[in-house]
């Protein structure tokens, strides 16, 4: 009962410690843009994150490595309110939006997502799929939507596709399709899944130089890879999660030339 006490002790503390809930002033210099507290998810019996804390200020370039089934993607989703959670909260500029009502629409707006398979609409063309969300939910209209997308496709190379299907495309063109109608919405923060996993291996570099562009831009990102070039290239701090927990985190050189858990050190020894 003590050992139970405790940790709901040091639970509400860290709760408290979070703007959402304590009514802190939000400092966007230094204060973190998205904070992830003591976080909590299953899936019936199957507990997939078991207390998760991440924080992330604006400019962070977050890279989340781990093997397969340790909550990576899952914490993705949490954060865009794309699973609910058990307990805990997830914060976007002091705010809870796990907790209490949240307009989901806006919210994504300014958390945007790249999945690992697209997602793509197949019956609309290129520039109709980059619109579409500006339209129905900027509510700016069909020319600067048009405008927008054309700017946006020739940031990731990829103007004369304006009017191509998907079905028309590689995989890597669909992911930086799929990359420019994410940022057609103007987000704060950039999340990715896995985003070159599908992807064949002479089509993962394209992907990547459009995401180390963004960084260099500083654009906020979370980013689940398994290219761990990529991560130590392009992240300013790497979190190894394994069994639904943050185990290891730190700077890329650290993390990976001095690993300190057994767990990651196996983890590092089957990946580099």
């Amino acid at each position: 009962m003590k050992t139970n006490a405790l940790a709901v002790s040091r639970r509400t503390k860290r709760q408290l410690d979070s703007y959402g809930v304590s009514g802190k002033i939000y400092h966007a210099e230094i204060d973190p843009l998205i904070a992830v507290i003591d976080l909590h998810k299953s899936f019936k019996s199957l507990e997939v994150l078991k207390g998760v804390d991440l924080y992330v200020k604006k400019g962070d370039v977050v890279v989340l490595i781990g093997p397969s089934g340790s909550g990576k993607s899952t914490l993705l989703r949490c954060i865009n309110q794309l699973e609910t959670i058990q307990s805990g909260d997830v914060q976007f500029e002091g705010s809870s939006i796990a907790r209490g009502p949240v307009d989901i629409n806006q919210m994504r707006q300014r958390i945007g997502m790249v999945f690992q398979h697209f997602n793509l609409f197949p019956h609309l063309t290129v520039l109709e799929n980059i619109t579409l969300g500006p339209r129905k939910l900027r509510k700016i209209s069909q020319e600067q939507a048009n405008a927008l997308a054309e700017q946006l496709l020739t940031r990731v190379g990829l103007l004369d596709k304006r009017d191509a299907y998907p079905n028309q495309l590689s995989g890597g063109q669909k992911q930086r399709i799929a990359i420019a109608r994410a940022l057609a919405m103007a987000p704060d923060v950039m999340l990715f899944d896995e985003p070159t996993s599908a992807l064949d291996p002479e089509m993962v570099g394209e992907v990547l130089e459009v995401m180390k562009d963004l960084a260099r831009e500083g654009m906020t990102m979370i980013i689940v890879t398994h290219e761990m070039g990529f991560a130590r290239e392009v992240a300013n701090k790497v979190v190894f999660m394994a069994d639904g927990t943050i185990q290891e985190s730190g700077v890329p050189e650290k993390l990976f030339e001095q690993p300190k858990s057994e767990r990651l050190i196996s983890f590092l020894g089957k990946v580099l």
